[in-house]
């Protein structure tokens, strides 16, 4: 996949100074470059599925969106849903806030992509499918990994029930940890390209393949398009939103709980252990 970028090919960084202000991590950003650029497409999902580019002749976006044009930040869906080749279905998405709703959020898309059968035709001919999460944060925080495939097996002899039905989950977050360069070599730059904030970093980079090149040049692109960053502000504006409420909703369930708690003459050392709230804020309460 490695390509040499000749030094005319080199990316300019004179974007707003070396700051990149919407990375791949903005989840329109990403469906941008990637909806914008097939070429980059092509590469990045041959790396995520361990296949040679070559062997991708088709690629088809079932849920194109219109860039640019103002979206409804609470119901659009922002993730890519794939046809690859003719006879496999992808779900691809970026996630960057846990939402403590990830695996069931996952299944409900893959369950619906899976249900794919055209009337009449018989169950063998339902396409495979597989949801691919890119996450800036650990799915399974005591089991981190930084990139996984799950699959539906035998609980006793791990036989597979079905490869057809399937999860994989990049973990962002796990770029640095032991191995992952040596063993995932271009998905640890393609993960790279998506947290990195900086042009420098972005011109570094391009040079590492063709597929990367290629999304770094549309990235640049876009972010001199004013109607792109809108959205990109507009859906970062949502996900801070989401993000405040998520909290608000766990700090007022650990003050409920407290507060049970408390009504049962807990210690208020033991409250304070179970809720992870201080003694100030049980103090506070009672």
């Amino acid at each position: 996949m490695t390509k040499i970028i000749k030094e005319e090919q080199k990316l300019p960084l004179e974007i707003n100074g070396s700051i990149i202000r919407y990375p791949m991590t903005n989840d329109y950003m990403f469906r941008a470059v990637l909806q914008k650029n097939i070429i980059a497409l092509k590469y990045l999902i041959a790396c995520l599925l361990s296949i040679a580019v070559e062997c991708i002749v088709n690629i088809e976006i079932m849920n194109p969106i219109k860039l640019g044009e103002a979206i409804d930040e609470k119901t659009c869906i922002l993730d890519l849903k794939i046809l690859l080749n003719n006879n496999k279905i992808l779900n691809l998405e970026m996630q960057v806030s846990d939402q403590g709703d990830w695996p069931e959020r996952s299944l409900y898309y893959l369950s619906r992509a899976f249900s794919n059968l055209k009337r009449g035709a018989s169950y063998i001919n339902v396409l495979p499918c597989i949801h691919i999460g890119i996450l800036n944060f650990s799915l399974f925080p005591d089991s981190p990994e930084f990139y996984a495939e799950y699959l539906m097996k035998n609980t006793k002899n791990d036989k597979v029930y079905s490869d057809k039905f399937a999860i994989h989950v990049l973990d962002l977050t796990q770029i640095e940890t032991d191995k992952v360069k040596e063993e995932y070599p271009d998905l640890y730059y393609w993960a790279k390209l998506f947290v990195a904030n900086t042009w420098e970093e972005i011109q570094m980079l391009s040079e590492k393949s063709e597929g990367i090149h290629e999304a770094a040049l549309t990235l640049r692109e876009l972010s001199a398009d004013e109607k792109i960053r809108m959205q990109c502000e507009a859906r970062e504006m949502y996900e801070h939103d989401m993000a405040s409420a998520i909290h608000k909703g766990r700090t007022e369930g650990k003050l409920e709980d407290a507060c049970n708690m408390l009504k049962k003459g807990y210690p208020i050392s033991d409250i304070c252990e179970i809720t992870g709230l201080s003694e100030d804020d049980i103090n506070n309460l009672k």
